[in-house]
């Protein structure tokens, strides 16, 4: 029941509760002209979790994104004509505590769950949400697992995340030659590189195959490398990471041979991993690197990576090229790389770490700009800010969906009628809808229109299988920001 003081409230939640109405629908004219009326009792409740532990500015971050969507809902009058409420907690970034916090949102009858912050608490907890007929729509859990964990389409389960498989499938084609198209329909331009001696590779030159069929733009500025160390911790003491499989079946089908250097996340220093590493290189065994860890262990590996590997130019960013999935696709990533992380002027380590990720081309991507617009009327930038991320479209893409999913079912009680418009409302055919356009997006839907929800994140279409259809860049960290690799073009990665 949504009524009453439910077991488990958070205090964060008890604290809205008890917030003026007039406080919860401030900002409403950023949204709309007029005022807007909303019933302040009982709230559409949507549970979330974040890890404010392990990656406590991530977590904060993530927190942040939650309360923009949460007060762009209230501004233009809610859910059902009713407040929303957002409770979010701390998973604490493994499983130790999802299970307590997934029965107490049982309980308190949320009406959808975003969340948790890793693959190994998502499927500790699935489970349960799946049979109390709850939607799970997960901002944070890449792993190529997460659609195996439920089956077809009658599922509760939903990887609104950056689906690892195709960032995987994006590193390992470039790496092993710079083309998105199947290795082998485009013989990359071999640029003169600089072996372990120090001297010029003697058969450089301009290899063109005239015949290719897959156009991925200008050539990188490395040899072909079909021999890559992988940093990363384990998903569990001796259970590997999904991830890294996925990159090694991708990596493998072309003849790529990986070289696993395992390490712990959190760890005080990474100078062992980073020597193990360049004693790999220059024994042979490897030819370029590509690294699965938090942004702010990734900005202090690479600084000791770079700082131990300053005399070999052969191990420059150029000729020994470092990659990263998603996770890195933030600022504070790049200011990880710095002894002193806001100091602009200091040159980070990670300058010119390639990497994918799923999203629109934020420069032309105007449900983009209209998110970013919203985080920053609601959180302007700070110098206290810390290492916070830039704002996860994702998250709010979530929270937005499971909105309008809502509306669209007409009722909280129907919780099949709520996950059958999760498909409806993320695809077309319909009106498109985006960031910025709530009030139209829910007028629309309560006049019985079909809409299509396009995201700050890209497209949004959810398919029977839980996953969501977002589009994959491949960026370089140039300098303090991040610039997108032309050439990956829609449908490129589907074979």
């Amino acid at each position: 029941m949504l009524g009453g003081r439910p077991r488990g409230l958070s205090f964060l939640s008890l604290a809205l509760v008890s917030v003026p109405l007039a406080v919860l629908v401030l900002g409403a004219n950023q949204a709309c002209t007029e005022p807007v009326t909303v019933v302040a009792d009982p709230p559409v409740v949507i549970g979330a979790t974040v890890d404010l532990t392990k990656q406590k500015d991530f977590g904060a971050g993530s927190q942040r994104v939650l309360r923009v969507a949460e007060q762009q809902l209230n501004a233009v009058g809610g859910i059902l004509g009713r407040r929303v409420v957002l409770d979010i907690r701390d998973d604490g970034g493994d499983g130790s505590l999802i299970a307590g916090i997934a029965s107490e949102f049982i309980q308190r009858g949320v009406a959808g769950f975003v969340g948790p912050s890793t693959t190994f608490a998502l499927e500790l907890s699935h489970g349960a949400f799946r049979d109390a007929k709850i939607p799970v729509l997960t901002p944070f859990a890449t792993s190529p697992t997460v659609p195996l964990l439920q089956e077809g389409k009658d599922r509760y389960l939903f990887r609104t995340s950056c689906a690892v498989e195709y960032q995987s499938r994006a590193i390992a084609r470039y790496a092993l030659g710079g083309s998105f198209a199947p290795p082998g329909t485009v013989v990359p331009q071999n640029d003169a590189g600089v072996k372990d001696a120090g001297t010029s590779d003697a058969d450089a030159g301009d290899n063109v195959d005239a015949g290719g069929t897959g156009d991925s733009g200008p050539p990188p500025s490395f040899k072909a490398c079909t021999k890559m160390a992988v940093i990363f911790a384990e998903d569990a003491p001796g259970k590997g990471s999904a991830t890294i499989d996925s990159l090694r079946a991708e990596y493998s089908k072309f003849g790529g041979v990986i070289k696993d250097f395992i390490i712990q996340a959190g760890a005080a220093t990474y100078a062992a991993d980073a020597a193990a590493v360049i004693r790999a290189a220059e024994a042979g065994e490897v030819e370029c690197q590509t690294l699965l860890m938090f942004p702010a262990d990734g900005g202090k590996y690479m600084r000791e990576f770079r700082n131990a590997a300053e005399s070999n130019p052969a191990l420059s960013a150029a000729s020994f090229p470092s990659f990263g999935f998603i996770r890195f696709y933030q600022q504070g990533f790049i200011e990880a790389g710095r002894v002193d992380a806001k100091n602009t002027s200091e040159l980070s380590k990670v300058d010119g770490v390639l990497g994918a990720a799923c999203n629109q081309e934020r420069d032309t991507s105007p449900e983009w700009t209209r998110f970013n617009a919203l985080y920053k009327s609601q959180f302007p930038p700070a110098a206290d800010a810390g290492n916070l991320p830039s704002p996860i479209p994702q998250i709010y893409d979530s929270v937005i969906l499971l909105a309008l999913a809502i509306e669209k079912a007409g009722s909280l009680e129907d919780r099949v009628a709520i996950r059958d418009a999760l498909y409806e409302v993320s695809a077309p055919p319909g009106d498109a809808f985006g960031p910025g356009q709530l009030a139209e997006a829910l007028e629309a839907v309560r006049s019985g229109r079909d809409i299509d929800y396009t995201g700050a994140s890209g497209t949004f279409d959810i398919d029977d299988r839980g996953d969501t259809a977002l589009e994959v860049i491949m960026w370089k960290v140039s300098g303090n920001g991040f610039v997108t690799i032309p050439g990956l073009k829609p449908g490129d990665l589907q074979k």
